[in-house]
């Protein structure tokens, strides 16, 4: 996973690319600098051979083979280097002068094929040698070749041409190295960008990115963030706390004039009694959807008080059960509890009860012809799962992902009273608790799951 985010990475590709050139250009160079060698090479042997035919003092004696084969055996010619050689053959390709092993016959009517030409630089391959020299035609058709083996320079000169291009390879490699060094530090910063992105959208508004100040773009951009995330925080505390602050301003106009439509009830009759209690029901309703706000704010904000103790699992769900058995009945549902009752987690016993029976409330409103609401609670690699299963008809999966905001209702029916509030109250206490609530459709109907860490408390 790590090789392939790191794959995605434009500064590694970058430095891929680079690399690869580096490799075209260290390929091409090893080519270059071999045929520049070669040519350097081939130049020196024609030199040397001028330079032994002007010491021979032959300018004139290409007359006649066997007089000049004669001449250079009277004056005890010797060979000065074991990679030099001199040839002379009469008209028929005989050996007169030199080393009939080493050139062979078929080398030797390819030299008689270049006879016919004026003085040439000749070059005869072999498995053994690789001859390179003038060919110099004699008046009575015979032949003198003065050469080279330059095979053993050509070995020599392969090992240069081969150092640079082992050198600009070592260069890429270095290239390939440095640039995975830097692009493992930039890839870590872009991820480290994108998790606290990704924990502040969860909701924990506190996280900022962490700046090196390097003064890079990574450093600018981590800064900016850090700005937008803090103006973020404090516009979402500034609406939570105007929010509050209203419903709780008006928490008490609101029950004073309550007060008086009871009052004024007890005097009327009639229509008009009917319309005070309507009205009366409507305070009321007003009056609990300010308790929600200014309750979702305290858990939001961790003003909320809470004590994190050891809760046995089937106790807490015993008591939910108790607690909204009459309501089920009066729908014709059947609740239905799994948990062990030996098994105990840590959380705050009134948070986590009110959000179980959020999630059984909803459950029984939302999906009235469930037969079967199950409330289990179990564990797993030290997490805890409260689940809350109905078998309603779920939430389209296109709403999954907005129903836990605030007044977002999984119903538009009249009769359904609610404010949505009831999953983000849930979702803040599950925060609170350092969990996770997810939603998830089990075709029929949905299940609620809260998932908190087990760690128990030690007395």
């Amino acid at each position: 996973m790590f090789i392939k985010s790191l794959s995605h990475s434009s500064s590694f590709r970058q430095a891929t690319i680079i690399a690869f050139i580096c490799l075209l250009i260290s390929s091409a160079s090893i080519f270059i600098c071999d045929y520049i060698l070669d040519n350097i090479m081939k130049s020196h042997v024609k030199n040397m051979i001028f330079e032994n035919i002007e010491n021979q003092k032959l300018n004139n004696k290409f007359n006649s083979s066997n007089d000049l084969s004669i001449q250079l055996k009277n004056e005890n010619y010797k060979e000065s280097r074991k990679d030099h050689f001199t040839f002379i053959f009469d008209a028929y390709g005989k050996v007169l002068l030199g080393n009939k092993q080493n050139v062979s016959d078929s080398q030797i009517q390819y030299l008689q094929k270049h006879n016919i030409n004026s003085p040439d630089i000749v070059s005869l391959k072999d498995n053994n040698v690789e001859l390179l020299g003038l060919l110099v035609p004699l008046t009575d058709g015979g032949m003198y070749f003065n050469a080279y083996n330059v095979k053993p320079m050509n070995q020599q000169t392969q090992i240069i041409s081969l150092m640079t291009g082992v050198g600009l390879l070592a260069i890429q490699l270095m290239i390939l190295v440095i640039s995975l060094r830097f692009s493992r530090h930039n890839l870590y910063r872009v991820n480290h960008i994108i998790y606290t992105l990704e924990q502040y959208a969860s909701g924990k508004h506190n996280v900022r990115v962490n700046s090196n100040d390097n003064k890079d773009e990574f450093d600018q951009l981590s800064q900016e963030i850090n700005i937008v995330l803090e103006r973020t925080q404090r516009l979402m505390g500034e609406v939570r706390d105007i929010t509050s602050h209203v419903a709780h301003e008006l928490r008490t106009p609101l029950t004073r004039l309550q007060h008086k439509l009871i009052n004024l009830s007890e005097r009327v009759g009639g229509k008009e009694l009917n319309e005070l209690e309507q009205a009366i029901k409507e305070t009321e309703q007003i009056q609990i959807l300010f308790r929600s706000i200014m309750r979702l704010s305290e858990v939001e904000t961790g003003q909320v008080s809470h004590q994190k103790d050891n809760i046995n699992a089937y106790d807490i769900l015993h008591e939910v059960y108790e607690y909204y058995q009459p309501l089920a009945e009066n729908y014709g549902i059947n609740i239905k509890l799994e948990a062990q009752k030996k098994h105990v987690f840590c959380a705050d016993k009134i948070l986590i009860f009110q959000a179980i029976a959020n999630l059984l409330d909803n459950a029984i409103k939302y999906a009235p012809e469930s037969e079967t609401i199950t409330l289990k609670i179990d564990s797993s690699l030290g997490n805890t799962f409260i689940k809350v299963s109905d078998q309603g008809k779920g939430i389209p999966e296109e709403s999954l992902h907005f129903v836990t905001q605030r007044f977002k209702r999984l119903s538009s029916k009249k009769d359904v009273f609610g404010h949505g509030l009831g999953l983000t109250l849930i979702r803040a206490i599950v925060s609170l608790h350092n969990g996770e609530l997810v939603l998830t459709n089990t075709h029929p109907g949905l299940c609620a799951c809260i998932k908190i860490r087990s760690n128990k408390t030690t007395s």
